[in-house]
């Protein structure tokens, strides 16, 4: 009997708790009045740069060491990763991989336009040069250190000048 009484009064006080609460009057928010504003002028905008990445060159002189015998020395982990490649105005990915391929070891490149270095399936290192190959094993581009992370050489036959560099 306790029990139910108790019950009542919790349920009694329950309710009565409910109807009392009553929200908050809704706010009324304030528009802001209009502002005026001058004209919007237009001019064209500047290329796109990206900040920290040295711009690519396809200056020959900039290109082709004076002496690839004064080359520094390269080592092979050193080049594994991805570089973009650069060569008469395009850029594009270029993928230096450790494994094992025709010619050398495995390269791929993805965004190029010109057909020669789509060709580049195969890299290897001879003579403090990078070599970069065809799916033939035929070289398409040699090129040698010209930075910490840059390398710069030309394309052998079309003698175009091409580099590839981590930014």
């Amino acid at each position: 009997m306790r029990i139910i009484a108790a019950a009542s009064v919790l349920s009694a006080l329950a309710l009565a708790a409910c109807a009392s609460y009553a929200p908050p009057p809704p706010q009324r928010i304030v528009p802001l009045a209009p502002q005026p504003v001058n004209p919007v002028a237009s001019q064209a905008l500047p290329p796109p740069t990206t900040p920290g990445v040295a711009q690519p060159t396809t200056d020959m002189a900039m290109v082709q060491p004076a002496n690839p015998a004064a080359a520094p020395e390269i080592r092979k982990p050193d080049l594994v990763g991805g570089w973009t490649l650069a060569s008469a105005g395009e850029t594009c990915q270029l993928s230096l991989s450790s494994t094992n391929w025709t010619g050398g070891l495995r390269a791929s490149t993805r965004g190029c336009a010109s057909d020669e270095l789509k060709s580049i399936n195969a890299w290897d290192l001879a003579d403090k040069a990078v070599l970069l190959k065809d799916a033939s094993g035929s070289v398409v581009a040699r090129l040698y250190g010209s930075g910490p992370t840059r390398f710069s050489g030309q394309t052998d036959v079309s003698k175009r000048g091409v580099q590839f560099f981590r930014g």
